[in-house]
């Protein structure tokens, strides 16, 4: 799986007056950082002497940006020299504020480090204002819970935008025939998260390749695939052994042009070139890491990148099809394309396509093979991002266990949050709908609500809230 380490660039402030121990406190929460970062599992670079002028924050920034950080973390430990920020706030990487509480409620002021940071934060917003730099307030000692999520979630956000900005995306067969809601550009793509696009792949091209692999690699495979999972009575051998041979050709593809995320119009291209629907080697695929999203969609696989970036699993990818207002749930579901790491324990099954294929004589010949699961209960969210990458959606719930869903890859989930809020589901659909939020939504394990927040907002974009249904035209 593609996933990309934080470095966080440590760097101190401190004020020749006043009385407390500032450097002696930089010195501890140095230490207390080397410990947070393999607990985290960021790297970290620590900038060993405080800062006291504008020169020595030049030369702090020149060794941030010489270190590749991804986040400059200036640590307040005493009121600082207000010009150090003027420097900093132009680094390669993100700025964090930080201070600590003062050691003591009365007496002689010793630290200053609140107004400290309070002053820097104004300095960027008004001094720096044209340059629209965004930074993020810290506040406690490292092992303080509410500096811990905070830098957790944005240790998490940045190797989402950290791998955004490497990342390649192949899409194989142009955009899937009516599915225009998913077109991109992808010259904005790149100008907003550094992604790039290769969009002149064709299907014809994966089924020459699959074609080639010998007969010895596809029985090799076969056998791998069945203990994965088990292959149901119905499906053809040829079928099975094109499903084989597709995955192979689409693995070796993506190493070798060092793609991150294949989007793959996977119909009805794929049945017209090679009689087959691609499901189960796209759910193999995803089970690996390597992002594959149906029908072509870009967007979608931008989404699932930042998840699995963000620990969110491997990513799956799904329609939106019902709801349930009895319980206040949905369902969602695709044909079988999930990884096999999202289905509930025995429930994963190699089967024919139950609705790409034919009936002969009156029994069904499935094309291809799908990835038929029920999901495995638990916490979840869902994403979707718009094709101008500047809105968000974030859905978080909890599948629910033994709820069936329908054939394919799927499951209910209950206990939905629309951007961190509740929501039944008369204001999600109306939300969804006035929102004109695409039709596909990437989904991930766990909570990421404050992390696709945070992923948002330093990439720019917003995050859509939830719009109370009226039964009147909403714009």
């Amino acid at each position: 799986m593609s996933t990309e380490v934080v470095r966080v660039g440590l760097v101190g402030a401190v004020h020749p007056n006043m009385p407390g121990d500032d450097e002696g406190l930089y010195a501890r929460i140095t230490a207390a950082m080397d410990g947070l970062s393999r607990e985290m599992g960021f790297e970290l670079s620590v900038a060993s002497s405080p800062l006291r002028s504008e020169a020595d924050a030049e030369a702090a920034r020149a060794f941030m940006d010489e270190e590749r950080v991804d986040l400059v973390l200036l640590f307040n430990a005493s009121l600082p020299y207000g010009r150090v920020i003027l420097p900093l706030a132009r680094a390669k990487g993100a700025i964090g504020l930080w201070s600590v509480p003062e050691p003591a409620t009365s007496g002689v002021l010793q630290l200053n480090s609140f107004c400290g940071t309070n002053m820097l934060g104004a300095i960027i917003a008004n001094y720096l204002g044209e340059h629209r730099i965004p930074y993020k307030w810290f506040y406690g000692a490292p092992e303080d819970p509410r500096f811990r999520k905070r830098l957790a979630v944005t240790v998490k956000a940045l190797g989402a935008v950290k791998l955004l900005r490497r990342a390649r995306i192949g899409q194989i067969g142009g955009l899937a025939d009516g599915f225009e809601n998913l077109y991109v550009d992808e010259r904005v793509l790149e100008r907003k998260l550094g992604t790039r696009l290769q969009t002149r792949h064709s299907v014809e091209e994966i089924v020459a390749l699959a074609e080639a692999r010998s007969a010895g690699d596809v029985a090799a495979e076969l056998e791998r695939m069945g203990r994965e999972a088990p292959f149901a009575p119905e499906v053809a051998k040829d079928q099975a052994e094109k499903s084989v041979r597709v995955y192979l050709a689409l693995k070796d593809f993506a190493a070798e042009r060092g793609y991150h995320a294949l989007a793959l119009s996977c119909w009805p291209r794929f049945q017209q070139a090679y009689g087959i629907a691609v499901c189960a080697a796209v759910s193999r695929l995803n089970d690996e890491g390597i992002v594959a999203p149906c029908e072509a969609d870009v967007p979608s696989a931008v989404t699932m990148l930042a998840l699995n970036a963000m620990g969110g699993g491997r990513a799956s990818l799904n329609d939106l099809v019902a709801f349930d207002e009895s319980d206040s749930s949905l369902c969602l579901w695709h044909c079988g394309v999930a990884p096999g790491c999202w289905a509930a324990e025995g429930s994963l099954c190699w089967d024919r396509h139950f609705n790409i294929g034919r009936y002969e004589g009156g029994e069904w010949k499935g094309e291809g093979l799908v990835a038929r699961m029920g999901f495995r209960a638990g916490p979840v969210t869902v994403a979707a991002v718009r094709n101008d990458f500047e809105e968000l959606f974030v859905l978080a719930g909890e599948v629910i266990e033994g709820k069936e869903g329908y054939a394919g890859s799927g499951g209910w989930v209950g206990g939905l949050r629309l951007n961190g809020r509740g929501v039944g589901v008369e204001e999600l659909m109306n939300s969804i709908l006035v929102g004109r939020v695409n039709h596909h939504y990437a989904g991930g394990f766990g909570d990421l609500t404050d992390e696709l927040n945070e992923f948002a907002a330093w990439t720019g974009m917003k995050v859509l809230d939830p719009i109370p249904y009226k039964p009147y035209l909403q714009r």
